[in-house]
């Protein structure tokens, strides 16, 4: 299964109005969710970017990602942007909907591994939870920006789904892992996640998990950078 994410800046009135693709009308996908994207930034409260779409999905494979790009509308508005290909690597939870055991799909394909990283974590924020998921999340990034391994990241939010999600390049997969048992992230976890309870998520959100992926090929850019360049992709397995 080939994973991907995307991101693109198109318009405000194209953002609130862009239909999530389904796997019944795009052949060869097996799941996708879009969002509105927000920078990781300083503060309580969330900066949103209306005209920047971002989508995480699951492929067959490279020729079925590839005719989206070409033949949907959804994704050649995608296709102006940015986006990477990934094998997926790490795993706890549920990928929004696949069936499919995502740890032991990720297997052991992390050991070993070098050069950079990307993490995807996603899921449906319970509407109760609001107030305090946004504070604990503000700590979040303070301590992302902090990391000097945290080469790029983006929060992403689909309202009417209550999806919440974000996208973080890094160094190495060992930095990713690091950032999530230590600091506030870490303290976040211990306070907030059951995996007894609910293994797809925590507190504040249920159905989704934490994904590490292995990049595979970056294309395009975002505000004129490419967050996985050539030279970054050249120190991977």
């Amino acid at each position: 299964m080939l994973f991907s994410a995307h991101v693109a800046n198109t318009s405000v009135l194209s953002a609130l109005r862009r239909k999530t693709p389904q796997p019944a009308d795009v052949p060869g996908l097996r799941s996708a969710r879009t969002a509105l994207c927000a920078p990781f930034s300083p503060g309580v409260l969330p900066r949103p970017q209306p005209g920047r779409e971002g989508m995480v999905a699951a492929w067959h494979d490279d020729a079925s990602l590839d005719r989206f790009l070409t033949d949907h509308p959804t994704g050649r508005a995608f296709a102006d942007g940015w986006h990477i290909r990934m094998e997926l690597v790490r795993a706890a939870g549920i990928w929004p909907g696949i069936d499919d055991d995502m740890v032991e799909l990720a297997g052991n394909k992390a050991k070993g591994m070098t050069g950079p990283s990307i993490a995807v974590t996603i899921g449906t924020a319970y509407l109760r939870t609001l107030v305090p998921f946004i504070r604990v999340n503000s700590g979040l990034e303070d301590q992302f920006l902090a990391t000097p391994a945290g080469l790029w990241g983006t929060q992403m939010t689909n309202v009417p789904q209550r999806l919440v999600a974000t996208l973080t390049v890094w160094e190495s997969a060992d930095a990713a892992i690091d950032y999530i048992g230590s600091g506030a992230h870490g303290a976040a976890v211990a306070a907030h996640y059951d995996p007894v309870k609910d293994p797809t998520g925590h507190t504040f959100v249920t159905g989704g998990g934490f994904f590490g992926f292995r990049p595979l090929a970056s294309f395009g850019s975002v505000d004129g950078r490419n967050p996985v360049s050539a030279d970054l992709l050249a120190g991977r397995l």
